[in-house]
């Protein structure tokens, strides 16, 4: 029972992450859309409600549930490191390249507001933090499979993990351009950065040959602590041998600035294709610098010996077991502190988006395709969406979207309301999985089986309220 709610604890709590909504992309009259495009401007000015600005949440990776915990003979869920669970079963379902993206992304304050003819400002200051990780399949079958005979040799390579928690301020700016080029329509935001705290870690290669007296590894890696609270533990040899916490180095670690821009073009109205629009945007163009003394570098290089673990691969305790392969993978990387002899700059995961769409029936509804690339550290990702968006009245928008490349068979939904005066919300999903099976709680008391995704587990959800405070785009 405690390993049980201890996963989906870890389950639940991934969830809280940072994602730009896809569906809400070709919704005209979205007033978060900006996001993924400096140049879009919504309708009509509008403030976020205190504290409930918005809300972005999700969780992306490549592993579903059902691949990690199975049903076992007595009906109850276990682990798939439990000796129930047999090396087949498992490891038929796991790629050779795996990863789990989170994070959370929260507005404190939103806002947008129209100057002079056609020009449209926004202002927010929010807080994020970004995980990702990247696991290869060779990592879960050592995990599984430990060393079935003498010797075993096991080659694990591209094991990453980054982690940030920053805070931004970003100012944006869009202009429409009609009195030079009809239909044309440009912007850009400016965002100020304030870093609490990053991890990076990187195992290039690591080459295992586990025998009866004791393992080897051969690796070639490196790892970074950028800011406070985190701190490394070393052995009597100088090898990092786990990670302590101290508050008191809590606080502002580094700054750095980033930048989104966009153009979008609309074909111009007497033409066989009267809204049909073209827009492209890069976001999140920047860096974040740490001092000297805010920065702890860790590497490892050369051949290491260690005593063998007995067991691996037949704990039940999931908080053993993770603790287990914890220290496994710092006995084998065994990471030594460098010199730092200078400030540590890391650039942000860039975005690429790239759309077309059309609008009909007055503008009340349009179809568009939306292709987006992510640039970051340890995998560079690819989007396509297919979207439908339909306003029956000018406030109110009904949103359907299709994901692949990335995904299968996800759809997203967005219902929003954005009256001209008054209280506004949104809330909708990118990411909504259609393939479900379902995780036996009997071990919990709990006759009770819930449905979780079958082939990836992919989930978002965002969600916040406006007030409208009027003006009015060109359109």
């Amino acid at each position: 029972m405690k390993r049980t709610l201890t996963i989906l604890g870890l389950v639940l709590a991934a969830v809280f992450a940072q994602a730009q909504s896809r569906t809400a992309y070709f919704v005209r009259n979205s007033t978060f859309n900006h996001e993924m495009n400096a140049a879009f401007a919504p309708d009509q000015g509008y403030v976020g409600f205190p504290l409930l600005s918005g809300v972005d949440l999700q969780l992306s990776s490549n592993l579903a549930p059902s691949k990690l915990l199975f049903s076992l003979p007595d009906g109850k869920t276990g682990l798939f490191l439990n000796s129930q669970v047999s090396a087949d079963q498992f490891l038929s379902g796991i790629r050779n390249s795996n990863f789990i993206g989170t994070g959370f992304n929260y507005k404190v304050i939103d806002a947008g507001w129209y100057t002079w003819e056609d020009s449209f400002w926004t202002l927010s200051i929010g807080l994020r933090a970004d995980v990702d990780a990247s696991l290869p399949g060779e990592l879960f079958r050592f995990a599984k499979l430990g060393m079935y005979e003498d010797p075993t040799s096991y080659c694990i390579e591209h094991l990453g993990a980054t982690a940030q928690v920053y805070g931004q301020v970003a100012l944006g700016y869009s202009q429409g351009l009609d009195k030079w080029v009809k239909g044309l329509r440009v912007g850009a935001k400016a965002k100020f950065l304030v870093s609490m705290m990053e991890m990076e870690l990187n195992v290039d290669r690591m080459d295992l040959t586990l025998g009866s007296d004791q393992w080897m590894a051969r690796t070639k890696a490196e790892a970074s602590i950028l800011g406070g609270g985190l701190v490394p533990q070393f052995d009597e040899n100088g090898h990092v041998n786990g990670f302590g916490f101290d508050s008191s180095g809590l606080g502002v670690s580094g700054y750095g600035a980033a930048f989104d821009l966009g153009i979008e073009y609309t074909i111009s109205e007497g033409t066989p294709v009267d809204g049909l629009r073209f827009a492209l945007s890069v976001t999140d163009l920047g860096f974040i610098t740490y001092g000297r003394d805010k920065s702890r570098l860790l590497a490892s290089s050369g051949e290491f010996t260690f005593g063998g673990v007995d067991g691996i691969g037949t704990g039940t305790d999931f908080n053993d077991t993770f603790n287990s392969l914890k220290d496994d993978l710092l006995a084998m990387t065994a990471f030594s502190e460098t010199s730092v002899d200078k400030s540590q700059t890391r650039m942000l995961t860039a975005n690429l988006n790239a759309s077309v769409d059309y609008s009909f029936l007055q503008d009340k509804m349009n179809v568009g395709l939306l292709y987006t690339t992510r640039f970051g550290r340890l995998r560079t990702e690819h989007e396509l969406t297919l979207a439908w968006n339909y306003a029956p009245v000018r406030s109110f928008d009904i949103a359907l979207s299709y994901s692949l490349l990335k995904t299968h068979s996800t759809i997203g939904w967005l219902v929003t309301f954005v009256p001209r005066r008054g209280i506004g919300l949104f809330f909708g999903s990118d990411f909504t999985p259609v393939n479900y099976t379902a995780l036996n709680l009997s071990e919990m008391e709990l006759p009770v089986k819930i449905p979780v995704p079958k082939r990836e587990l992919m989930f978002d959800m965002h969600f916040g309220l406006t007030i409208s405070l009027g003006g009015s785009n060109s359109r």
